[in-house]
């Protein structure tokens, strides 16, 4: 995913959190805000409580491709995504799956 499609400051996480808009399920909660760029950006929260180094990196990983296979198909939001401790263990076409429903529940699919 390209470094113009990550949300990186604090204060834009900060800002995506207090939209209160976004959908949840088994395996990912998301929020999003809509952006003035033209283009989506993702942000992931991944903490401490959902294993070792290794384990959290393995997760991001597989949530940021998940997301990268959305990413033609949404307009122009910011995306906060936050995976559950199910995450860890679910297959790869659940997990994306459940990041591309929450991302068309939550309004961000064009």
């Amino acid at each position: 995913m390209k470094s113009k499609h990550r949300l990186r400051r604090s204060a834009d996480f900060r800002s995506v959190r207090e939209g209160r808009r976004g959908a949840a399920d088994e395996l990912v909660r998301l929020q999003i805000r809509a952006n003035p760029l033209g283009h989506p950006r993702v942000g992931l929260t991944v903490g401490k409580q959902l294993g070792g180094a290794v384990e959290r990196n393995r997760l991001r990983r597989r949530i940021r491709a998940a997301a990268a296979v959305a990413m033609p198909h949404l307009g122009s939001w910011d995306i906060v995504i936050v995976p559950s401790r199910v995450a860890r263990s679910a297959s790869w076409p659940s997990l994306a799956a459940s990041v591309d429903g929450c991302l068309k529940r939550a309004g961000a699919h064009l």
